[in-house]
């Protein structure tokens, strides 16, 4: 008989458009701040997303990865694929996406699953972690 809690992370990849920039600012200023992500550019971001459970002594599992995949693509993939997400949050950050990534799949996952991280890999020298 399998016990106690394990960890999971799956990997997923939301390629999406921003553009950095602080409300109020220049377009010159934002320059200065932001260097050329102040220009709408893109990512293929990596968005890891970990979660923690009880084994399921029947299956083994702590969670069936379709059901996981599938939340993941509509709460997330579906929505903001391939879009400006400069058009859905106030700030685009690595840091701040992470945190909103976070918020958005936080209470989607089944009530024995918690969502204890999401890594978001902007570039190859970026990425990001939030946790509760």
């Amino acid at each position: 008989m399998v016990e106690g809690r394990i960890l999971l992370t799956r990997s997923y990849l939301l390629p999406a458009l921003h553009t950095l920039t602080v409300e109020g600012f220049s377009e010159e200023e934002n320059m200065q701040f932001f260097g050329p992500c102040s220009r709408l550019h893109g990512h293929d971001y990596r968005v890891e997303v970990t979660i923690s459970g009880p084994v399921d002594p029947e299956s083994g599992l702590m969670m069936n990865r379709d059901t996981l995949d599938r939340t993941v693509k509509k709460h997330l993939l579906e929505p903001f694929d391939g879009t400006n997400l400069s058009d859905h949050f106030q700030h685009t950050t690595g840091e701040a996406l992470a945190v909103e990534v976070f918020g958005i799949l936080r209470d989607r996952l089944p009530a024995d699953v918690v969502l204890v991280r999401i890594r978001l890999q902007e570039t190859a020298k970026n990425s990001f972690i939030a946790r509760d």
